[in-house]
C-alpha cells in the first residue's frame, strides 16, 4: 500500500519521497511518505491498521505555501482507496538541518495481519 500511496502522490506532482531519499536542504515542497505502527483490531487477530505518516516539507522563506500543499496531499489522498485520514495533523514547526517547515498528516489503512 506505501509504494500505491507513493506512485499516486508522484502521479500527482506532489514530489514525493521515501524516508532517507531526499538529499539536501528544502528547496521546493516535498513530502515524506512512511509507515508507521500497525495496531491490531480489538475484535479481531487478523485484521488491524497500519499508521501512514505523510511528512510534508516547504522551504523556510515560504510559510504560507505549507498549508495549500498540504490541501494537494489531502485532496490525491482522497482518492486512495482503504486509506483513512485519522485527523490528526502536527503543528509547523522548523527542520535546522533541511532549512524547511514541516509538519505531518496521519492516515490509517485497515489490513490482513501476517504471521
Amino acid at each position: 500500500m506505501i509504494q500505491e500511496i507513493y506512485t499516486h502522490l508522484k502521479n500527482k506532482n506532489l514530489n514525493p519521497y521515501f524516508p532517507g531519499q531526499h538529499e539536501g536542504l528544502c528547496d521546493k515542497p516535498y513530502c515524506v511518505v512512511k509507515e508507521g505502527t500497525q495496531i491490531p483490531s480489538i475484535q479481531s487477530n487478523r485484521l488491524g491498521q497500519k499508521v501512514i505518516d505523510i511528512i510534508v516539507f516547504v522551504p523556510l522563506s515560504s510559510y504560507i505555501a505549507l498549508e495549500p500543499y498540504m490541501k494537494q496531499i489531502r485532496a490525491a489522498l482522497k482518492e486512495v482507496l482503504d486509506l483513512r485520514k485519522t485527523g490528526f495533523e502536527t503543528p509547523a514547526i522548523t527542520d535546522d538541518d533541511k532549512k524547511a517547515y514541516t509538519s505531518s498528516i496521519e492516515y490509517v489503512i485497515i489490513k490482513k495481519l501476517e504471521g
